[in-house]
Parts: structure tokens; C-alpha cells; sequence
């Protein structure tokens, strides 16, 4: 049967694999300082850097059985721009990742005292596995919006 990595593995693999993706889809990314409040990476889009807070849950069967909560403090947590939930596939060390903006991180996250948890299936339902678009939506909206100023 397969082992699971502790908690420090596991969230340092689900770091060092959000940014060989980033930097794979031609993003350049970073792994934020240690300790650095808020965040694991650093990316920058449009020449500003951007913070990704990453959680990674393993799983050996299958996620919906195996992962029920993506632990979050939003109160240290809470200012990251974008939220990378990660599912590890333990059997092949594949990663399924969830890329989340602020906003949509906060509308799956349930408070309780002390920390809180963003649920998979309110994750799944509202994030297509794998869709990195999240991170350049607002280059597509500058343009827009530039057109509605000139407008006025």
C-alpha cells in the first residue's frame, strides 16, 4: 500500500510542481521565501508580481474519496491573489491542479474558529481541472475596459 508523505513533503512537492508548471507554460515563477506571510509563489504577469497561496492534498484511490478539505487561514492567507489547490495521484505522482482567484477561493472556503477549509466538490464544481486562465484573465479585460474609458 502506498505511504503518504508527511505534510511538509507533500505541500513542498505541491510548491516546486506549481512552479515547474508555471514556468512550463512560459510564466515566470518562483518559490516565494521561506516564511514569506501569504504565499508560496510568486509569479509576475504583466511585469507585476502576483502571490499564489498552494495547498496540496494527496490522495492513493481517488480524490473525491481520499480528499475532503483543502486546510485555509484566510485571516494569514487571505491576501494571496490566486489559490493553487493541488490533488497528487500518489500512485503516479501526477498533480490535477485547481487554479483559483481570490474571490473564487473565498466563495468555496467555510470559516471555523481557528482556520477553515475550501471543499473539493465546491472546487470542482467551479474550476475546471488544469485551467491556468485564471492567471492572464485580466490581460483579456484591459483591452475592454481601455475601449469603455475612451467611450466616455
Amino acid at each position: 500500500m502506498l505511504t503518504l508523505l508527511s505534510r511538509l513533503q507533500a505541500g513542498t512537492l505541491g510548491e516546486l510542481l506549481t512552479v515547474a508548471k508555471l514556468n512550463s507554460l512560459g510564466h515566470a515563477a518562483y518559490i516565494s521565501p521561506e516564511g514569506a506571510p501569504g504565499h508560496d509563489v510568486i509569479i509576475v504577469i504583466d511585469g507585476v508580481a502576483k502571490s499564489i497561496e498552494v495547498k496540496t492534498r494527496q490522495f492513493r484511490t481517488s480524490p473525491a474519496q481520499d480528499i475532503t478539505r483543502w486546510p485555509v487561514n484566510m485571516t494569514t492567507k487571505g491576501d494571496a491573489d490566486f489559490f493553487i489547490f493541488i490533488e497528487l495521484d500518489l500512485r503516479t505522482l501526477t498533480p490535477t491542479f485547481y487554479v483559483l482567484t481570490n474571490a473564487q477561493a473565498r466563495a468555496t472556503f467555510r470559516d471555523y474558529i481557528g482556520g477553515g477549509n475550501c471543499y473539493p466538490p465546491e472546487v470542482r464544481r467551479l474550476i475546471t481541472p488544469n485551467d491556468f486562465s485564471a492567471l492572464t484573465a485580466h490581460q483579456d479585460e484591459a483591452p475592454a475596459l481601455a475601449n469603455d474609458i475612451r467611450a466616455f
